[in-house]
């Protein structure tokens, strides 16, 4: 319960959030019809959902041993 009050897991929670709201602003922005017709108070509120859903997971499977960093974008054991 201790990783969870650590600077390295809410920079991992927090990059993880960060990038997935990201996401969602790119999509929702990028299905609209045009800049300026979009309703961005629902992209907004998607992407502020989006990202609690991403902490959540981040607490889940957080596992504290640098083994979950966001930052590996290597493939394979």
């Amino acid at each position: 319960m201790r990783k969870f009050f650590t600077a390295t897991f809410w920079d991992y929670a927090g990059e993880r959030a960060l990038k997935t709201v990201i996401q969602t602003l790119f999509v929702g922005g990028l299905l609209g019809a045009g800049l300026f017709d979009l309703d961005w108070g629902v992209i907004a509120s998607l992407a502020g959902g989006t990202a609690l859903a991403s902490v959540a997971t981040s607490i889940l499977f957080y596992k504290g041993d640098g083994s979950d960093n966001p930052d590996d974008t290597s493939i394979g054991a």
